[in-house]
């Protein structure tokens, strides 16, 4: 089939304002949907908290059912959940209406298949019935059934039995948990009070306007929570955004957690278990995850943004043992999709077992390295041209280079265990740059080199357009 004129999904889904994610464009994508499916089949379908979610839910709902597609609700439902729901049995397809971490004026879908995302592939299928408006219609008497389930305590249930098989019931350690009001907030403090920690919450009521701060769980958007965090006495503050899919972590001193570390603490701890095998993570993370997961015997394979979901579909997929995007580990004994909340309550596991009740103590275990990220303004029109010079100019400008990778940008790993990174932005007119290394003064040069050198291919992209 012929890729659409027109990419509906981006590197996590569809989102969009309100006035782009509207009803008539819900009702059609479930049409797509439906159409995709054959016209029969049964969709389970979940919400995050936001406002948006009743009217966009109704829509999408109608469009299923009337190309003869049944349809589960699951009412508010944290994405974890609603992608394990896909796993269910005579379930063909679970969608999450969602925009994750971004504001309060923007909803989404994210469609699931087995429990992982859809890959490209499919994804094109449904963007070509969506442009063509080729629907399934159901005669009067074969229209789809809608009724209402909860996933919560199947779902709870499969985390659980992941978990035991890691870890042991806690004796009490003091938890602190940030939800961001989002669809979690059933969910992570009861999972972690029945592993037996003491839990503590913020944020913790549904709501769609985000009051207590905003989705996203950046260090900025954390501040008040680091400041709580810093003042009592919890082992470590555990924090999602609006759909439940990321963790971040903040220590007992109330300093934010870098992801890169999160993700080579979860690497070494599944790698621990084998000896051995792969670990998938995308374009913009650290070289300290190949250095933890080298010493643990195992290895690293870095995607482009957005495609984790494609590897699992590949031959070697039964050799993947943990794959994750900065904030977003997916614990491939558990399933195939992105999960705070299982994240959340393993990291709890690690502080108790290894961190002796102290994140900080846990941690201290994980190099910490020093790194920049930053970005200068990208127009549209030159990102292709600019890349291109990057790509030319980067690699001869640095010394000691070890890989080259050009998968989603430029990408220069080095011997000494420095790295660069620079790639253009999806959705924003920016150029990004991405660097780290073992030492202040080895970043300082790594980083004045990609400066200079992406101030020359964006003027070269200029005079060559």
């Amino acid at each position: 089939m012929n890729e659409p004129t027109k990419k509906i999904f981006g590197t996590s889904g569809i989102r969009g304002n309100f006035e782009r994610i509207d009803t008539i464009f819900a009702m059609n994508l479930g049409r797509s949907l439906g159409s995709y499916l054959g016209g029969y089949g049964t969709v389970m379908v979940g919400t995050d908290a936001r406002t948006t979610r009743e009217v966009l839910h109704s829509a999408f709902v109608s469009g299923l059912l009337s190309t003869g597609v049944d349809v589960i609700s699951l009412g508010i439902a944290p994405m974890p959940a609603v992608a394990f729901s896909s796993t269910v049995p005579s379930v063909d397809a679970s969608v999450i209406i969602t925009a994750s971490h971004n504001p309060p004026t923007d909803n989404g879908f994210k469609f699931f298949t087995h429990g992982r995302e859809f890959v490209r592939t499919e994804e094109v299928q449904i963007e070509s019935l969506l442009a063509s408006h080729k629907y399934i219609v159901a005669s009067w008497n074969s229209v789809g059934s809608l009724r209402h389930s909860d996933i919560r305590n199947e779902y709870i249930q499969r985390v659980k039995n992941f978990l035991m098989d890691r870890g042991s019931i806690s004796n009490g350690t003091r938890i602190l948990i940030d939800l961001a009001n989002g669809a979690a907030t059933n969910y992570t403090p009861s999972l972690l009070h029945d592993l037996g920690f003491s839990v503590a919450t913020i944020n913790s009521h549904p709501d769609g306007y985000f009051p207590g701060r905003p989705a996203e769980p950046s260090p900025k958007n954390l501040a008040d929570t680091m400041s709580v965090s810093e003042e009592s006495d919890y082992a470590v503050t555990l924090c999602h955004d609006g759909d439940g899919d990321r963790l971040a972590v903040i220590d007992e001193s109330g300093r934010f957690i870098d992801q890169n570390r999160v993700i080579a603490l979860f690497a070494r701890d599944e790698i621990s278990r084998q000896g051995h095998g792969t670990v998938v993570t995308s374009i913009d993370t650290s070289s300290v995850i190949d250095e933890v997961v080298k010493n643990a015997g195992g290895e690293v394979v870095r995607v482009p943004l957005g495609s984790l979901q494609e590897q699992f579909i590949q031959d070697a997929a039964d050799q993947i043992v943990l794959a994750s995007e900065p904030w977003k580990p997916i614990f491939t004994d558990l399933g195939l999709w992105m999960d705070g909340i299982a994240g959340a309550a393993r990291f709890a596991q690690l502080v108790d077992a290894l961190g002796e009740g102290s994140c900080e103590r846990l941690m201290s275990t994980i190099p910490e390295y020093p790194m920049v990220r930053e970005h200068i303004h990208c127009p549209d029109e030159l990102k292709s041209a600019f890349i291109r010079q990057v790509l030319t100019m980067l690699p001869t400008s640095i010394s000691g280079v070890e890989k080259v990778l050009d998968i989603d940008g430029v990408r220069v790993d080095c011997n000494d265990g420095s790295y660069v990174l620079v790639r253009v932005s999806g959705t924003e007119p920016k150029a990004r740059l991405y660097a780290g290394a073992r030492s202040e003064q080895s970043l300082e040069r790594l980083v004045t080199v990609a400066r200079e050198v992406m101030q020359s291919a964006l003027e070269q992209a200029r005079h060559s357009s």
